[in-house]
């Protein structure tokens, strides 16, 4: 399942990203989404990891405090 992370902090990594997916399950993808002239950060990216670990991270993870900013969790 793919699962999207919005209102991340500039400073976020894509292995920050996934650290916070981890206690769920396998991660199998993490992805920051970065402006293509800039490289800075959209302050938004995507985790891929199975179906029910997925949904169990939807639940608890959205709108908590993330490196100083309140993400958004979502399935896309």
């Amino acid at each position: 399942m793919q699962i999207y992370i919005g209102n991340l902090s500039e400073m976020t990594t894509a292995h920050q990203l996934a650290r916070l997916f981890l206690p769920f399950g396998a991660v199998q993808l993490s992805h920051i989404q970065r402006d293509a002239k800039t490289g800075r950060s959209l302050r938004y990216g995507f985790i891929e990891m199975d179906t029910p670990n997925g949904k169990s991270a939807i639940k608890k993870l959205n709108h908590i405090l993330f490196m100083n900013a309140y993400v958004e969790v979502g399935a896309v």
